[in-house]
């Protein structure tokens, strides 16, 4: 190995560029070296800082971000709920009035019901319209089984004001042919 060195190869700061096998190869002060180490060994430092304090900070965007995340999702369960909530009101104001329309319906009916079996009683068994007059449905139906279980018979329908059969009594009809009987019946009819 050969090393050649002229003065015009010490630079300005004191180092000296020395060939080597026709390289040249700057060679620096001891006192250079330490000072060049101790500034690396600084910015080492200050690289190490910065990196845990970026990894301190990307720690706390990825809690925020896990936050605003779960925060959004939140808010799309409140937002489908409310939905929900708005179209189970509805509905629900719906049934309401349907059941009001129900309440009213059936109440017409138990009124009808109420005066049909009121009338049975007047008409068929002959009661005073008085007596049955404010009674409730129930008492009427349970009158009405009563009269059954003691035997007691309603009265024939009277839809022609004569008592049925337009005019005949049933004793008129006993003992008649099915002919004599269809006979008398078309002979009212044509009247």
């Amino acid at each position: 190995m050969t090393m050649e060195a002229t003065a015009d190869d010490i630079a300005q700061d004191g180092s000296i560029g020395i060939k080597v096998d026709g390289k040249t190869v700057k060679y620096v002060k001891e006192s250079d070296l330490g000072a060049i180490k101790s500034a690396s060994e600084g910015k080492d430092r200050e690289v190490s800082d910065l990196q845990a304090k970026l990894a301190t900070a990307n720690s706390k965007y990825d809690t925020e971000r896990q936050s605003v995340l779960q925060e959004r999702a939140a808010k799309e369960v409140a937002e489908k709920e409310g939905k929900e909530s708005a179209t189970h009101k509805t509905r629900v104001g719906e049934l309401e009035t349907e059941l009001a329309g129900l309440k009213t319906s059936s109440g017409e009916a138990l009124i009808k019901l109420t005066d049909r079996v009121r009338t049975g009683l007047v008409d068929g068994y002959k009661i005073d319209a008085e007596k049955v007059k404010d009674m409730a449905l129930g008492e009427l139906e349970s009158t009405e089984a009563n009269l059954i279980l003691v035997g007691a018979k309603p009265a024939p329908a009277n839809y022609d004001g004569k008592g049925g059969g337009a005019g005949s009594s049933s004793s008129d009809l006993e003992g008649k042919t099915p002919l004599a009987l269809a006979t008398i019946g078309y002979e009212t009819t044509k009247k």
